[in-house]
């Protein structure tokens, strides 16, 4: 029970600090990094247990040095904390994988957060060495592979502890793009999205404050640049495999998505009390097929790039 506590506090306690100077001053840091760098604490998303029979291994790897006190704390899809932490100690360049499973209720998807703790297991610190992490998902019965990047609160190497404050929570952008090809029985476009608040912070036990879920905007075009329809959604920390057509019906219209649709969306503000960044994925598949599969995280930029027209390195 000591150990559930201290790790239950950990992550809370490591990533409100993180995310604590955006919160006072409302302000969100710009610049992005490398999503696949070396890492001192991590989000990233896991999809396991699910009635499609999906499986999830998270990786843990340590090519620096050991992290004699790595954790692996559970949150579900509305970032509420879940089941009990996996304990995953590590010498140097040890790699390691994690299974949700046995830590989560049946059928739980959402966030892992992974940090570290001091020696007598109650003070939050980050990782002892920093890390390279990576979720592997796997479907049996249609044959779907994929792999989740983490979300890096802060990188190693020219981080916030070098002074480089536009190097956290990478890959997480305001504003990201996507072509669909045309929706129809055969021929599906399925997005994740993930909606992690700035201000980690709460309860003792919880993932993240009492932020509303991120409201979506975006404008959808045809192949010859025309626009289709606006759309208007939500997303709430993990959003997983939602069909575009359950966005809009425009995704699967003849003639004008005849040749596909290429899509903008966005946050509808950058301030933190209307949700913070994003990052997504998007997957296109052959119904039932274990072949024609293809998944990776969505383009992405800031808003002001992408729907203001000028080039900026805000979030």
């Amino acid at each position: 029970m000591r150990k559930l506590i201290a790790v239950g506090v950990l992550v809370g306690g490591l990533l409100a600090g993180a995310g604590s100077a955006v919160a006072q001053s409302g302000l969100l840091p710009g610049g992005v990094g490398d999503p696949l760098a070396l890492a001192t604490g991590v989000l990233i998303p896991y999809l396991t247990g699910a009635a499609d029979g999906t499986v999830a291994l998270i990786e843990l790897a340590s090519p620096v040095a050991a992290n004699p006190n790595l954790h692996v704390l559970f949150y579900d899809e509305s970032c509420a904390r879940v089941g009990s932490s996996a304990f995953v100690p590590e010498t140097v360049n040890d790699i390691e994988f994690v299974n949700p499973v046995p830590f989560v209720p049946a059928g739980t998807r959402g966030l892992a957060a992974i940090a570290g703790s001091d020696v007598t297991g109650f003070s939050p610190v980050p990782l002892a060495a920093p890390i390279h992490s990576r979720v592997y998902e796997f479907n049996a019965v249609d044959g779907r592979s994929w792999v989740f990047e983490p979300i890096i609160v802060d990188t190693a190497e020219f981080g916030a502890a070098s002074g480089n404050s536009s190097r956290t929570w990478s890959p997480l952008r305001t504003a990201a793009t996507f072509y669909a090809p045309l929706e129809t029985a055969t021929v599906h476009t399925e997005l994740t999205l993930v909606c992690p608040r700035f201000t980690i912070q709460g309860e003792a036990l919880a993932a993240f404050g009492a932020i509303p879920p991120s409201q979506m905007q975006g404008i959808v075009y045809d192949t010859n640049e025309n626009p289709l329809m606006n759309i208007v959604f939500t997303c709430d920390c993990l959003t997983p495999n939602f069909s575009v057509a359950a966005i809009s019906p425009i995704f699967g219209m003849l003639p004008a998505a005849a040749l596909g649709t290429y899509t903008k969306i966005a946050v509808t503000t950058s301030t933190p009390e209307f949700g913070g960044p994003f990052t997504g994925y998007r997957a296109v598949f052959t119904v039932g097929s274990p072949q024609n599969n293809f998944f990776g995280r969505l383009s992405n930029g800031s808003r002001a790039s992408i729907f203001g027209g000028t080039v900026t390195n805000a979030r």
